[in-house]
């Protein structure tokens, strides 16, 4: 049987104040043409389908009409979760009369378990695993983390699994080993207690992710299908596509990539302010959304209102100096950090008398500073 793979529409989402609504509904689209062209017999959406728990009216009717083309006019049925960015009781809100006309909404953790079977292939679906809601579904303590959290659920699954029937996990994680190349995925939680390893998916011939902007494999049984459209700057490299996953019934699994176009496409630019307004009447994408970075150096006169003038969707202005100053400025602070206070000493000695201090005057520093520091050392057991 063969699938569409995607994810992260972000459906609602605004860009520098714009409301992208229409360059989405472009791209879905394109999602449903292709479908549509490679007769697939499923649509996989794994999380994120809007961009806020609560989105807006336009963003709901936009996601409506979709899921009509793809299952009244194609007549296949679709896969979804709800991702870290949605409400799961919104999302999977009719989702038990909705499953009967082919939309398959899994917004909790106990319909995960059950596996959806489609052209001969089982899919379990499971929403965005919060491991607090998954610690209190579970009743298990020791889900402390989103690892946990994924072990549990699989766990729980397992006793739905059919022997030698090929099986596709739908899930919403960060993945160990996978890259992160956006400033618009937003972090599942600080330091690396929000990372599955590859290994727990061990049990799926494919696993279907969302949550990374960026196509990507992390094996060759764990993809990232990716955002279908640029939701930063930082993303402006990437390739956006989705993923056309083919399932054997001995289970084994191919995979291609057939590529999104944008009705305008994100863009940095660099260079001097009068170059970039001289070369613009021959720039065939100067209705692009710009990120442009200016290298001139000194006062420029309105530069902004300059180059919109020519580029229309200039959303976001640098100087290249500026720029550089502040990442000098930000390597010096963390330089700082890491000092010793001799070595702090030294620095601030140097800025100030321009010469570097004698030994006598360093030992002098070093003296006074563990006089302070035993006088600290001796307040603090006076006052236990």
């Amino acid at each position: 049987m063969k699938f569409l793979h995607t994810a992260d529409w972000h459906l609602g989402r605004i860009f520098h104040q714009l409301h992208l609504t229409e360059e989405q509904s472009f791209v879905l689209d394109q999602i449903v043409e292709i479908a549509a062209k490679e007769e697939v017999d499923a649509v996989v959406v794994a999380g994120d389908l809007y961009d806020r728990a609560v989105p807006p009216p336009e963003a709901v009717a936009l996601l409506d009409r979709t899921w009509q083309r793809i299952i009244e006019e194609l007549s296949v049925p679709i896969i979804t979760i709800p991702g870290n960015h949605d409400s799961a009781t919104r999302i999977g809100y009719g989702s038990h009369l909705l499953e009967k006309a082919g939309l398959h909404i899994v917004a909790n953790f106990d319909r995960a378990l059950r596996p959806i079977a489609v052209g001969g292939v089982d899919f379990f679906a499971l929403p965005f695993a919060e491991p607090a809601e998954v610690r209190a579904w579970s009743g298990d303590p020791q889900v402390r983390d989103h690892d946990t959290a994924m072990i549990r659920c699989i766990e729980r699954m397992r006793e739905n699994f059919t022997p030698n029937r090929p099986r596709v996990l739908v899930a919403h994680a960060f993945v160990a080993g996978a890259r992160t190349e956006s400033d618009s995925e937003r972090p599942l939680s600080v330091g690396g207690a929000g990372t599955v390893p590859v290994d727990t998916f061990d049990d799926f011939h494919y696993t279907a992710l969302g949550h990374l902007h960026a196509a990507q494999s992390v094996s060759d049984r764990c993809l990232y299908s990716g955002s279908p459209m640029k939701y930063s700057f930082s993303e402006a490299e990437h390739q956006k596509s989705v993923t056309i996953v083919e399932v054997e019934d001995s289970g084994t699994v191919s995979t291609f990539q057939i590529p999104i176009a944008a009705r305008r496409d994100v863009r940095n630019v660099e260079g001097k302010l009068a170059e970039l307004v001289a070369a613009a009447p021959v720039d065939p994408k100067r209705d692009d959304y710009l990120r442009v970075v200016l290298t001139d150096e000194g006062a420029l006169l309105n530069a902004i209102g300059r180059l919109r003038e020519v580029y229309p969707n200039v959303l976001q202005l640098e100087r290249r100096f500026l720029t550089s100053g502040s990442n000098k400025q930000a390597s010096q602070v963390a330089q700082r950090q890491q000092s010793t206070e001799t070595e702090l000493f030294a620095s601030f000695f140097g800025e100030v008398l321009e010469s570097d201090p004698s030994v006598a005057e360093t030992s002098l520093f070093e003296e006074t500073l563990e006089e302070l520091r035993r006088a600290e050392s001796e307040k603090e057991v006076a006052s236990q």
